[in-house]
């Protein structure tokens, strides 16, 4: 069994920024494999921003994360390298906190934050529903047909 590169990024975002956002993701996807990484993680909800707060409840916010991982979707189309990126997903009229699966052209799968944090600085359960009743689910994205 050999050994594989993965990469850890935690890209610049600013909120709600997404244009700005998947720039940066680019920057640090592009920067992996040109050094080799055959996966790289990316933070939750970096292609929003973790921080946006209400602006979750805003559908313009919420369909650019959605065309901006149609977009990285693209962008791995032959980086023989596994993405995981953390986007916001409105599925069934709920929000969820999710991490997009994504190699070579392909959205693999979509995991849902399971245990949502209500304490202390955590209020996410103001936005997010927690993923743990979904399962076997399909979601249709129109890029993915």
């Amino acid at each position: 069994m050999d050994f594989i590169k993965v990469a850890a990024a935690c890209p610049v975002t600013r909120v709600a920024d997404v244009n700005y956002n998947l720039e940066n993701i680019f920057i640090c996807l592009d920067e992996a494999h040109k050094n080799g990484a055959k996966s790289i993680v990316f933070p939750e909800l970096c292609i929003t921003s973790y921080t946006c707060s209400d602006l979750f409840m805003q559908f313009s916010l919420l369909d650019k994360a959605t065309s901006a991982i149609e977009k990285l979707i693209e962008k791995s189309k032959g980086l023989d390298m596994l993405i995981a990126v953390g986007a916001p997903l409105n599925f069934k009229n709920a929000l969820f906190n999710c991490d997009y699966i994504i190699f070579d052209g392909k959205l693999l799968g979509i995991v849902p934050k399971s245990y949502i944090p209500n304490y202390s600085e955590f209020y996410e359960k103001r936005w997010f529903s927690e993923g743990l009743g979904i399962i076997d689910e399909k979601v249709d994205f129109s890029f993915q047909k």
